[in-house]
């Protein structure tokens, strides 16, 4: 409610060719106030997830908590909770990292995240980008991957959903990075 009457205000004045006082309701945010050029979204892409990385992460804890939870009563409850607890944590950090695993492109940078974990990449120092099916680990939940040298050979897998919208964007944001960076 507030916002739409804030709106309305701007538009009103703007009609009256008066000028608005304040910042245009559509624009906030997303001005670079060095050049006055709108500034681009940062885009996000998920995941892609293959169900045989993801199969053993999943079944094999529901496994245990089943056998646990129809146990015998041979098992006693103290055994049974000190076997629980470990298990409950595990597949909560396999849902946390299958849930939180992301890759972000904005104007400087490309920050991966996988669950607790964050990487942030200057866009300057990607040295090159080449698709692989590599089974090292990384923050990647499909063999579908993309191998990105950056910094001096250091290597980063990751699987985004979409991989030519992200390519593409990544190239594009990294010319716009370079650009920029010769100017100054």
């Amino acid at each position: 409610m507030w916002a739409a009457g804030k709106k309305s205000l701007w538009r009103s004045q703007h009609k009256a060719g008066r000028r608005p006082v304040g910042r245009v309701p559509e624009l906030a945010g997303k001005m670079n106030k060095t050049d006055k050029q709108p500034r681009e979204r940062p885009r996000s892409y998920r995941s892609r997830v293959d169900g045989l990385l993801a199969l053993p992460l999943f079944v094999v804890p529901a496994a245990l908590l089943v056998a646990l939870g129809a146990g015998s009563p041979a098992v006693p409850s103290a055994l049974r909770l000190t076997v629980l607890l470990p298990v409950v944590g595990v597949w909560g950090f396999a849902l946390w990292v299958f849930l939180g695993t992301s890759y972000r492109i904005d104007a400087n940078t490309l920050t991966v995240r996988s669950g607790p974990l964050c990487w942030v990449i200057a866009l300057s120092e990607i040295e090159s980008v080449t698709p692989t099916r590599e089974a090292r680990s990384g923050p990647a939940l499909s063999l579908d991957r993309l191998r990105i040298l950056y910094g001096g050979g250091r290597k980063m897998l990751i699987s985004p959903r979409d991989k030519e919208r992200f390519l593409r964007d990544l190239d594009r944001s990294r010319a716009q990075a370079l650009g920029a960076g010769s100017r100054a």
